[in-house]
């Protein structure tokens, strides 16, 4: 009776501190990803002189062709290609999101900026 009632206090315990971890593991889906837009963005800057100003506001898709992370290379197990968006995208600055779409990332949204602050985790 004793050793049910600790191991019911170590579950108590375990449960919430393991789902904590369970949520930093998918984010690192999303920053993966994220990263290669931030570098394919520093590609275009160094190629172009500016960021991609055109990609304001822009959820990523196949019709997006100027950067060197194509439609199809981000797809994994909880973020989609569709799911990143470039929030904000001006000659100075800009803002990259991930979205979840399914099970525990669905309520989850990365974000990074140009000074490499991210947001969401």
């Amino acid at each position: 009776m004793v050793v049910a009632i600790i191991v019911a206090i170590l579950a108590a315990v375990a449960i919430p501190m393991m789902s904590g971890n369970k949520t930093k593991a998918i984010a690192t889906e999303a920053q993966a990803g994220l990263g290669s837009l931030r570098t394919a963005f520093q590609i275009y800057k160094a190629e172009n002189g500016t960021w991609p100003t055109f990609l304001n506001n822009v959820q990523f898709s196949a019709t997006v062709t100027n950067l060197t992370v194509k439609y199809g290379d981000l797809a994994g197990k909880y973020f989609t290609d569709s799911g990143y968006k470039f929030d904000s995208v001006t000659a100075t600055n800009y803002t990259l999101s991930a979205t979840g779409y399914t099970g525990d990332s669905s309520n989850l949204t990365i974000t990074v900026t140009d000074a490499g602050a991210w947001g969401g985790i």
